[in-house]
């Protein structure tokens, strides 16, 4: 009798093995930082996804699943849609307007770079870290918002590739820029999930999280 149920057993844990093996893995596969600002100064962080502005339920989704992450590292990490409409662009003048009482140390923006199904974009494709027009905050965020704007997002078996860079709020200065690879998502909540994770860890190890 005991027979009759080890080998079910066993196929039920081996199945179980696999699905978890299978699951997305996302990866920094490329990064520049300014050592200075690794002094583990970052307390209060603005989460900002650049997202199709017609896919507002995405980028809710985006935020708060990255805002979590940050969380659970002991940062006190906040949306912003929390506190702007979503469709509104980000300048000098709203900045202030929505985000000034918040107290924040720095800004945390994530962007999508490519989608790709035969995985042509990994490691090696062309690409300088961080760009030349991302130093300064502005620059960086009227540009990711015209290429969110004109791409898709996200199907199945495929290579997400996102760009995200950290600024810290006092003069929009780039402090770290980051691009990473998350590997056969089933959907959106699955990068969301694995990239909040990495760019926790990643951001602590370096010390630019207070810990």
């Amino acid at each position: 009798m005991i027979k009759r149920y080890i080998l079910p057993l066993i196929i039920t844990i081996f199945s179980s093995i696999i699905f978890i093996s299978c699951g997305p893995t996302t990866k920094i596969i490329g990064e520049w930082s300014e050592d200075e600002y690794k002094t583990g100064s970052i307390h209060n962080l603005l989460v900002l996804g650049i997202v199709d502005q017609k896919k507002p339920l995405l980028k809710r989704k985006f935020e708060d699943g990255l805002v979590d992450a940050f969380k659970s590292s002991g940062i006190d990490a906040v949306a912003s849609m929390d506190y702007m409409p979503y469709d509104e662009i980000i300048d000098s003048t709203t900045f202030e307007k929505y985000f000034s009482d918040l107290e924040l140390d720095a800004v945390l923006v994530s962007r999508l770079v490519g989608v790709d199904k035969e995985r042509r974009v990994t490691a090696g494709y062309a690409y300088t870290i961080p760009y030349s027009s991302y130093y300064g905050f502005y620059g960086h965020y009227y540009a990711a918002v015209q290429y969110a704007n004109s791409s898709s997002y996200l199907s199945k078996n495929v290579v997400v590739v996102l760009e995200t860079n950290l600024y810290e709020t006092k003069d929009k200065k780039l402090i770290w820029s980051g691009i990473s690879e998350t590997i056969d998502p089933d959907k959106a909540s699955d990068v969301i999930k694995s990239l909040g994770a990495v760019l926790a860890d990643k951001l602590s190890s370096e010390g630019f999280l207070a810990n």
